[in-house]
């Protein structure tokens, strides 16, 4: 295994450390006719501490209180975009955005799928590489491997908000 194997699924576990955690997505494109230009949705549901969602953030955006356990709270967003991966985006910044409002000075610069494994055809292994920067021109990247577009796709953002969280976080003490 090379560095880059090994860097791509560190990159894939980094997520787990997140300060939000994701329980499901759901996207989906839709095109009526040839001419017509393609429909792009994106349904995410979160779950996040408790104390850092209380009146920053809409009620309607709540899907639930864990059960037994008030620390923390699900919220859920969708919405659309120009591409299943933007609609993933807009999503999620709906519901991050008021609770961590620095998350708005990240910008995606660059976005890049690459095939990666050796089988042929649709059931290849692909490899999203996502480049971002903040309002200082600090650059955050993240690269993802998977069978599944989608998902590399959203575990390389949730990454790039992460490492940017934590930056800030740091940058903030």
């Amino acid at each position: 295994m090379d560095m880059r194997e090994l860097f791509v699924k560190h990159d894939k576990k980094y997520f787990r450390r997140s300060f939000f955690k994701m329980e499901r997505y759901r996207v989906s494109a839709f095109k009526s006719a040839e001419e017509a230009k393609e429909e792009n949705e994106a349904s995410i549901k979160i779950r996040v501490p408790a104390e850092n969602a209380e009146g920053r953030i809409e009620k309607r955006y709540y899907a639930e209180y864990q059960p037994g356990d008030d620390k923390f709270v699900s919220l859920y967003a969708s919405s659309s975009g120009d591409g299943v991966v933007d609609a993933l985006d807009k999503a999620l910044r709906k519901l991050l955005v008021p609770i961590y409002p620095f998350i708005n000075d990240v910008r995606l610069v660059r976005y890049t799928v690459a095939t990666t494994s050796d089988r042929a055809g649709t059931s290849s292994e692909v490899e999203v590489f996502i480049l971002a920067t903040n309002k200082t021109g600090r650059l955050y990247f993240s690269e993802v491997g998977s069978e599944s577009v989608i998902e590399a796709s959203f575990f390389a953002l949730a990454n790039i908000y992460n490492r940017y969280f934590l930056d800030a976080r740091v940058d903030r003490v």
